[in-house]
């Protein structure tokens, strides 16, 4: 696998016979190999997370797919340009699982073979969904905004709420592994910026962790992983030094 780091929670990952790109919004974008299905994965509607004119790739390549949770229907600026967003757009709500086969983009609620895509959805505790992927022997979770957005100041009675609703979601993925996660660390939150981030992974394990939507706070990794809390588990949390960064697995 390659994984290319492009701005913000963005990724690029490609695999033998696709690409999957996540939560684009800005930055530059490579050229993609036009063999290889193209499945652009939109976790919610924020700004910082989804940008229509990602269909500008449908006129660019046939091989391209739309994976998109269904609170960006109610975006305007989704609406105004892409309409019911296209025969390639498949759209998907929290707590589902679908199957996509990679050769016809055709949908299914089981499996029908090796060329299937699992696409399984978690409850954002912001908007929209977490995706967890798998295919050709690979898993793969992208939180999306589900994280434990704790602040400092928060009234009690809101951080036990906070609390609760991203453990709820953990919860379902507890001792699963995944093969590569990327996962929430965002230093507005101050001490409490490790908060989601440990939880994911003293509940569920992946053998190699991007951390995302840090804000350009390239440090911000580098700190997690002095952070006591993080020594089991600090050698899978890749460090980021730039965009367009590309990590070879």
């Amino acid at each position: 696998m390659k994984v290319t780091y492009i701005h913000h929670s963005c990724f690029i990952v490609e695999l033998e016979d696709c690409i999957l790109i996540f939560d684009y919004y800005k930055g530059e974008l490579p050229e993609f190999d036009k063999d290889k299905r193209i499945i652009f994965f939109v976790s919610h509607n924020h700004g910082d997370h989804f940008n229509p004119d990602i269909y500008k790739y449908a006129d660019y390549d046939s091989h391209v797919t739309y994976v998109i949770s269904s609170d960006v229907r109610q975006s305007l600026s989704f609406a105004v340009r892409i309409g019911t967003g296209g025969q390639s757009t498949i759209f998907v709500d929290e707590d589902k699982k679908i199957y996509l086969n990679v050769d016809n983009r055709g949908i299914s609620k089981t499996s029908g073979g090796l060329r299937d895509m699992m696409i399984e959805t978690l409850k954002s505790t912001d908007e929209g969904v977490a995706f967890i992927i798998e295919y050709a022997g690979k898993s793969i979770y992208f939180a999306g905004d589900l994280h434990w957005w704790s602040w400092i100041g928060d009234e009690d009675s809101e951080e036990k709420r906070r609390e609760a609703e991203y453990k709820k979601e953990m919860a379902k993925i507890k001792n699963r592994h995944f093969d590569m996660a990327f996962v929430v660390l965002d230093p507005r939150q101050e001490e409490h910026y490790w908060w989601g981030f440990n939880e994911f992974m003293t509940t569920a394990d992946a053998d190699i962790v991007f951390p995302m939507h840090f804000w350009k706070n390239y440090k911000l990794i580098e700190n997690l992983k002095n952070e006591n809390i993080a020594e089991p588990y600090k050698e899978k949390v890749k460090m980021i030094s730039y965009e367009g960064e590309v990590f070879e697995i």
